[in-house]
């Protein structure tokens, strides 16, 4: 299965049309769909409209960084909304490309770049080698959509791919290969805020959870090194999430009257038939119930 390819949205400067006008060329010639101003706004257009738009219908946000565009006003803007879209939706790429030595934005140093300042076909290479990495990586998970890591702020030098049929969600995960396995699931539970319990008392239960990473069809050991384990930039990792749960309304009714706890008659017998009345209005537990119920606790990702 061949997985699509997102829009990418170009940012420049004016006084590097011609770079791009090549650029263009060889994505489309490559089938990767672009927004490119020259292209996409037409006369009498709204420009903030049509750039918001773009930016709305783009996976990934290609900035040309040269002396003219770190310097110019309307690419900071696009820049600021790109960011602001991949911390609200959470679905955009941003991905540099250096034309010249410039003074790069404080929010993109810490980011991989697309390398053009010596070589035209060397960055371009590295621009579809990521792009490239990103289509084969969705199609070994039949093309679900690929997201960006919520960590704005963290490197994306090194990054796997991490999937879970749990959130059912596929991201591009920065992570730092020279950590431990321990470390990276610590790492995504912590950045996705997913839940080691969690309580439903609408339906009286509780749930706890535990992860596990898994390459290929093995679960890792904790104590291994990423690296060590046979990781590398790029390796699609499936996040293994088990979960059990306690009935609390099963388990009150049994202590009600297994002779450990002491009730007063009446209260009991009204606490025995509202608990009753629950269970029944809860319905069948059933295994695909409860896989819908355990996935739910997971439903914010």
């Amino acid at each position: 299965m061949t997985a699509p390819i997102g829009k990418v949205f170009i940012s420049h400067a004016g006084a590097d049309k011609a770079f791009v006008d090549q650029l263009v060329s060889d994505l489309a010639a490559r089938a990767i769909p672009v927004w490119y101003d020259k292209l996409d706004l037409r006369v009498g257009d709204s420009v903030t409209g049509g750039i918001n738009e773009g930016l709305t219908a783009s996976k990934y946000f290609l900035i040309v960084l040269s002396k003219h565009s770190v310097a110019s006003r309307w690419v900071t803007e696009e820049l600021n909304a790109a960011l602001m879209e991949q911390v609200a939706r959470g679905g955009t790429f941003l991905l540099p490309a250096l034309l010249e030595d410039c003074e790069v934005p404080p929010l993109l140093r810490h980011r991989r770049y697309a390398d053009f300042r010596a070589d035209y076909d060397h960055g371009l290479a590295d621009l579809l080698s990521v792009l490239g990495r990103d289509r084969e990586a969705a199609a070994a998970v039949n093309g679900l959509a690929l997201y960006p890591w919520p960590d704005v702020a963290a490197s994306d030098d090194e990054f796997v791919y991490l999937h879970s049929t749990r959130f059912d969600k596929f991201f591009r995960m920065s992570c730092d290969l020279s950590r431990t396995v321990d470390w990276a699931i610590d790492h995504i539970v912590d950045t996705l805020r997913l839940p080691w319990t969690q309580d439903v008392p609408q339906l009286g239960m509780k749930w706890s959870f535990g992860y596990r990473l898994i390459l290929g069809d093995k679960g890792m050991d904790l104590s291994a090194r990423l690296r060590d384990a046979g990781v590398s930039i790029g390796t699609v990792l499936t996040l293994g999430i088990n979960g059990t749960y306690e009935d609390v309304w099963e388990n009150e009714l049994k202590a009600m009257w297994d002779g450990s706890k002491i009730y007063e008659m009446t209260s009991a017998m009204r606490r025995d038939a509202d608990l009753r009345q629950r269970i029944r209005t809860r319905g069948d537990l059933t295994s695909d119930r409860l896989r819908e119920l355990a996935n739910a606790c997971f439903a914010h990702v």
